[in-house]
């Protein structure tokens, strides 16, 4: 499966890559693959002319209230997407664990809230990958670098329930022997650290470094952790919908619009221009 996975987003990825070059052959005409993905939008959409987005907005800086408005990365790649397709955006917040499967059941037209595109989750959305993002350990500053994942043997560790943090310190738990470790569910798991009821904690790297900027008295231990993307989550069986946001993503990547907004939000470092479908592990 995952060989066939990563064919797949190679293919999809080959062809979306070039199509901005392609031309009709008896005319010699550029061919406006934008134009022939808003035309196979689904009619519903069309017609409302905005696309039901979800998300979680508790991971500034990528998708985060500010005051009654949607702010982040996430939010602005997306309205960028939606402009490309002559869409607007209808923002529904979503608890984290019921995004895909209101995606599933098209309560929303799409999930964007800095989800890591893994296999199992694939088994419920397709996911246009848009960033890289690591995982980041946060500790209070002055512990320096405890050698990754190891190093939280015998210390609490405070992460965001449903995500893949939570399986990460449960599955280094179990090869921590005696030492043990504590596993500290947290929706704001930085402050955990800060305030003294974790001695670490587990979050992707963008979030994670904007929490050391806020809070002062943490730091990060050591360098970023298992890179995977972050996709776009779109249902199963609305293949069109998937095609036009990878479409879109990928005239934004094309006219610069993608890594301007990478730079405001400095997160340069997890330009990702594939913009494969279902392109992790």
């Amino acid at each position: 499966m995952r060989v066939r996975s990563l064919l797949l987003a190679t293919v999809l990825t080959l062809t979306s890559a070039t199509a901005c070059a392609d031309s009709d052959e008896a005319s010699g005409r550029p061919i406006d693959r934008l134009a022939e993905a808003r035309a196979a939008l689904p009619e519903e959409i069309r017609k409302a002319g905005a696309l039901v987005a979800g998300t979680d907005p508790t991971f500034e800086p990528m998708t985060f209230k500010n005051g009654t408005d949607y702010d982040g990365l996430d939010i602005d790649i997306a309205e960028a997407i939606a402009a490309k397709l002559g869409l607007t955006i209808q923002w529904k917040t979503t608890s984290f664990g019921e995004l895909l499967d209101q995606v599933e059941k098209h309560d929303i037209d799409m999930s964007i809230s800095s989800m890591f595109d893994r296999a199992v989750r694939q088994e419920k959305a397709d996911f246009v990958n848009y960033l890289n993002a690591g995982t980041s350990i946060v500790v209070p500053k002055g512990v320096g670098d405890i050698g990754g994942m190891p190093g939280l043997c015998g210390r609490r560790v405070a992460a965001q329930p449903e995500t893949v943090f939570i399986e990460m310190a449960t599955a280094q738990r179990s090869d921590c022997g005696r030492k043990g470790l504590t596993v500290v569910p947290s929706n704001k798991p930085s402050a955990d650290v800060s305030e003294g009821r974790a001695d670490a904690a587990l979050n992707d790297f963008p979030i994670a470094a904007l929490d050391v900027e806020k809070m002062q008295n943490l730091e990060l231990s050591g360098p970023q952790i298992e890179a995977i993307p972050y996709g776009i989550g779109i249902a199963k069986d609305r293949k069109e919908l998937t095609s036009a946001v990878q479409t879109a993503l990928y005239s934004l990547i094309d006219d610069g619009g993608y890594d301007a907004l990478l730079a405001k939000w400095k997160v340069k470092e997890g330009a990702l221009r594939t913009g494969a479908i279902n392109g992790g592990a």
